[in-house]
């Protein structure tokens, strides 16, 4: 097990991809930025790769099926935390289709971290707000390196 800690995110690599959490630092301070969330705001990300998702989604979510990112908002009175975002690394290389399997992670890592701030897609409106800011954010990330 891998635990790094940075100021905005507390990093568990559970699998044997080599990804570094300076690939999610930028996203994560863009998104906390266009929020007008408090700076010292702070995520923990999970990545896995062994289908330990699939328990989480059938027993918070009740959905009995394997899923590429999972997330859960915190709500603690005085604290930054945003929530937990966890992320199965055998999905996301399954579903990439062109892009490397760092940018599929990202792209994973900005729809849940918008989950954590309660943005949902299970209602015509909340999918087309969703949407929209998943399409801002990463336009605002891919004027920079996505491949850092």
């Amino acid at each position: 097990m891998n635990i790094r800690k940075t100021k905005s995110i507390l990093f568990n690599n559970n699998t044997q991809e080599k990804v570094r959490i300076d690939h999610f630092l930028r996203i994560f301070e863009i998104v906390i930025h266009g929020e007008s969330l408090h700076p010292d705001s702070f995520v923990n990300l999970t990545l896995s790769e062994d289908g330990s998702i699939k328990k989480l989604n059938k027993k918070y979510l009740a959905r009995d099926e394997i899923t590429d990112v999972i997330s859960f908002t915190a709500d603690i009175p005085g604290v930054n935390f945003l929530g937990d975002i966890i992320i199965d690394t055998y999905v996301a290389r399954q579903q990439k289709e062109s892009r490397t399997l760092i940018e599929e992670l990202q792209i994973l890592f900005l729809h849940g971290l918008l989950h954590c701030l309660d943005y949902d897609h299970l209602s015509v409106e909340g999918k087309k707000l969703m949407c929209y800011k998943e399409d801002m954010y990463l336009k605002k990330f891919t004027g920079e390196d996505i491949k850092s």
